[in-house]
């Protein structure tokens, strides 16, 4: 009998994000929210062939419960203009989006920054945020994130990710001469930063897109996803 866990099936992009974005809105995101998740979790899927799987990361979050709301109010940053936002409880997509609104609440000629130590979404996960944004705007946007060291002999971890003409790219060190410094807290723990520059994106606003062609995906987590995107019904209109 064939392992029903590696079987893979063709499934549309469009209906997997159709079936990402149902799944969301059926766990509590908002319609917003819900529609960069899915996008999200597509080029995930598309890219590194996980992005099913990250979906369940996602929707575990506790969409429901109220907490106490985010908060956004300007740092020192001597590189340019910085927000700090906090957050309590809320789900890691939720303050990915309000970070980067918060990192582009500035004038476009300007360098800017927000950060945050609350818990955000995996960076792959960032990546179609980055794509989407930077071609839509024609902003440079470089995303850090840091992990400090323990006693355990894990040593601290910094990463920058930007894109270039072929689309994103990690590295340890700043991609970008315009960088002259980062944030402070990069060094203390987790701290997830966004740096915006004034200069154009390196992607053109028509490479952004996904291909319209099928994807191979996991045959038992489609179903998990499909499944769970069927709690989500469309008003009648």
């Amino acid at each position: 009998m064939s392992d029903t866990t590696a079987r893979t099936i063709s499934i549309q992009p469009r209906e997997i994000k159709e079936a990402a974005y149902r799944a969301l809105c059926a766990a509590g995101a908002d319609p917003a929210e819900a529609q960069e998740g899915a996008f999200a979790i597509l080029r995930a899927e598309c890219d590194q062939h996980d992005g099913l799987s990250q979906l369940m990361a996602l929707i575990d979050a506790d969409w429901e419960t109220p907490s106490q709301p985010a908060t956004a109010a300007p740092a020192f940053w001597g590189g340019g203009n910085l927000t700090e936002l906090v957050t309590a409880r809320q789900p890691t997509l939720r303050t990915a989006l309000q970070l980067m609104d918060c990192a582009l609440d500035y004038p476009a000629d300007e360098v800017s920054a927000a950060r945050t130590s609350s818990p955000c979404i995996p960076a792959q996960l960032w990546n179609d945020l980055l794509i989407r944004r930077s071609a839509s705007l024609q902003r440079t946007i470089i995303l850090i994130t840091s992990t400090a060291g323990n006693e355990t002999g894990d040593l601290a971890r910094l990463e920058f990710r930007t894109l270039t003409g072929q689309g994103v790219f990690a590295s340890q060190e700043p991609p970008h001469g315009l960088i002259d410094s980062l944030p402070d807290g990069h060094h203390e723990g987790e701290v997830t930063s966004i740096i915006v520059l004034p200069t154009a994106s390196p992607i053109d606003p028509k490479t952004s897109s996904i291909p319209a062609k099928p994807l191979k995906v996991s045959e038992q987590e489609w179903q998990k996803m499909y499944q769970l995107s069927r709690k989500f019904l469309v008003p009648d209109t």
